[in-house]
């Protein structure tokens, strides 16, 4: 009897634990684009699982060395670790999305440019930062940072799965016109 007793308790504490980890997850999603004048352009969406979807748009990479990971115009996922998906949602908790501007730019050709969308507290955000003043607010450059270096870092594996992105609406540059002969 007192081992079912204790059986039912150590079941219960690991029940409770995982459901307390997961309602820390305010956030439905973040994405995540990013493209810089000559290195690379890329998009990135996460959720609260361990699962990140990446579409590498372009890269400089492309250019001089055809077998670099990643390709341009190819999507990727990868498995984030325990370790870094809490750092992860431990910025974007971070996060104060109602006291943002919805753009950070300053007037200048290039340089590196990121946009944000995210789905938090209810709250759907798109923000686009293309500045080097100090206007920005620290917790995004620092999710930006971390997004950033995290990918360089991350295991790539090549999938077919069709990816779309709200975020990388305003970073692409948009198609030539058509000929019309």
């Amino acid at each position: 009897m007192k081992i079912k007793f204790l059986l039912i308790i150590l079941i219960v504490s690991f029940l409770s634990c995982s459901k307390k980890e997961n309602s820390d997850n305010k956030f439905k999603y973040i994405e995540f684009s990013y493209n810089d004048t000559f290195g690379s352009c890329f998009s990135i969406k996460a959720t609260p699982n361990d699962s990140i979807y990446i579409r590498e748009h372009w890269n400089a990479y492309g250019i001089w060395d055809s077998t670099h990971i990643p390709k341009e115009k190819t999507n990727y996922i990868a498995v984030i670790s325990k370790t870094d998906r809490k750092q992860l949602m431990k910025l974007i908790t971070q996060t104060q999305l109602k006291k943002y501007d919805s753009i950070y730019d300053e007037n200048f050709a290039d340089g590196m440019t990121y946009i944000f969308y995210i789905n938090k507290d209810s709250i759907q955000k798109s923000i686009y930062i293309h500045s080097h003043k100090n206007n920005v607010p620290k917790e995004l450059d620092s999710l930006g940072k971390w997004i950033y270096n995290w990918k360089k870092k991350a295991k790539l594996i090549q999938t077919d799965k069709k990816l779309t992105f709200k975020s990388s609406k305003y970073i692409l540059p948009p198609p030539p016109p058509i000929k019309t002969e």
